[in-house]
């Protein structure tokens, strides 16, 4: 059998009598595509040791269907359906700004962005370039956001996590794929690849020595600035904060703009540098000076209060990259544009040095340079019940795995997280195993 035959139909079970050029039965070959090469972020809602092991082949399998669609428009669609399924939930911060109409505009122009682009790797006369343009477009970053990352295909799986792990998917996928090359020396060729972009060891990263707590909230985003809100939201914070204390802990760590106001010179503040000779205290709160408004990160420590501003803003959630006057006129009339503070704030921690991040800082690659621990706070209330959470997750896990970086990650929305260095799936193979040999 030939090997190209290894690979199953798209549907086995859809009835013989179903014309396969009908535009159903194409539409539905493309989305299937697309599903293929997103599957990394949906599986990871089940995530177990079959769904890790499987993640990167199906990936593999998406890019040679990929490969077998000869025409521009097939291209397109590929690019427009993987477009949405990575990035729908962009679309549900417009109801925050009662811009909730924009909804299906926005996703359609994210599917039409991302088609475009594929569409212009299919020009490329000849398939491997083709594989090559769609490999690049993890480095085209509209107004800075960098989410479209292949390197998710190696978080799961017996792959590395950097570079030479990604390089090694592409390659076997168009080795598997060409047709002019014998079956003997095509198994040959992917095992070599397969054995090179294996992980062989595992990075080891520093962890905070000291007891620590992640306080999770649930705040939901329309409910969160409401003035009505804020005290019953703020004495939650600070029972979580006494109960941290109650259970000896040394470090709290709250969300992002926990406290949704500028801290200083409020009793808040005092109250928190007193409760912070007994406990040090990580949260967001806004900073505002002069003119410029932040969305910071607040230390408390032995009674001082540090202030880091964040640096990465989200495109047309904390800054407004083009058509600033008309954005502002049209949609977002009664909003405030964030000031930048320095591109990687650190500070130090129990003799340790920390790296800070809020939110879309968790996964710039930037601040993964240079770093061994990085404490991140989050908001993902804005984008609740959709799948950003999840792949904001697998991003923090390539970078903490390529980098070899610990990441302690405090979110009001979904659950918080501690992410290290991926651990070999060989080794989770082999204590399952042994587990499965006692019993």
């Amino acid at each position: 059998m030939k090997l190209k035959l290894i690979f199953l139909p798209y549907f086995s079970f859809i009835p013989k009598k179903l014309n396969t050029n009908s535009t159903i039965f194409k539409i539905i070959k493309v989305f299937f595509v697309a599903i293929l090469l997103s599957n990394p972020i949906y599986l990871s809602f089940f995530e177990n040791i079959f769904t890790q092991t499987i993640s990167p082949f199906l990936a593999i399998w998406g890019l040679i269907l990929l490969l077998k669609h000869k025409k521009a428009k097939e291209y397109f669609w590929i690019g427009f359906f993987t477009g949405i399924l990575w990035f729908w939930w962009i679309g549900l911060s417009s109801i925050y700004f009662n811009l909730s109409y924009l909804m299906p505009i926005i996703i359609f122009f994210v599917g039409l962005f991302y088609g475009l682009l594929f569409r212009i790797c299919y020009w490329f006369k000849f398939d491997f370039l083709r594989l090559c343009g769609i490999f690049c477009l993890s480095f085209i970053h509209p107004f800075g956001f960098d989410w479209l990352n292949w390197g998710i295909f190696t978080v799961y799986g017996f792959f590395d996590t950097n570079y030479r792990g990604i390089i090694c998917i592409f390659l076997i996928a168009y080795f598997i794929y060409e047709g002019y090359i014998s079956r003997y020396y095509k198994i040959a060729i992917v095992l070599i690849l397969f054995f090179i972009g294996l992980q062989y060891d595992e990075k080891q990263a520093q962890k905070l020595d000291i007891s620590y707590k992640l306080i999770n909230t649930n705040i939901s985003q329309d409910q969160k600035f409401l003035s009505k809100n804020i005290e019953s939201n703020v004495d939650f914070l600070l029972k979580e904060i006494i109960k941290a204390i109650k259970e000896n802990k040394k470090l709290v760590i709250l969300p992002e703009t926990a406290f949704p106001f500028d801290l200083k010179n409020t009793s808040y503040e005092n109250l928190l540098k007193n409760l912070s000779y007994q406990i040090t205290i990580i949260t967001g709160a806004f900073n505002k000076e002069d003119d410029h408004i932040y969305n910071s990160t607040y230390i408390f420590k032995e009674g001082n209060v540090y202030i880091l501003n964040k640096h990465y803003l989200v495109p047309f959630g904390e800054e407004i990259p083009i058509f600033k006057n008309l954005v502002q006129k049209y949609f977002l009339p009664n909003t405030q544009e964030f000031s930048k503070g320095p591109i990687q704030s650190k500070y130090k921690l129990d003799h340790k040095i920390i790296t800070n991040a809020i939110c879309y800082e968790v996964t710039k690659e930037k601040n993964y340079q240079n770093s061994q621990i990085i404490i991140a706070i989050s908001n993902n209330a804005w984008f609740n019940y959709s799948s950003e959470y999840k792949l904001q997750q697998l991003l923090i896990k390539f970078y903490a795995s390529k980098y070899g970086v610990s990441v302690y990650h405090a979110v009001n929305g979904k659950e918080n997280a501690i992410i290290t260095p991926k651990k070999m799936l060989s080794k989770s193979w082999m204590e399952l195993f042994k587990k499965i040999y006692k019993s």
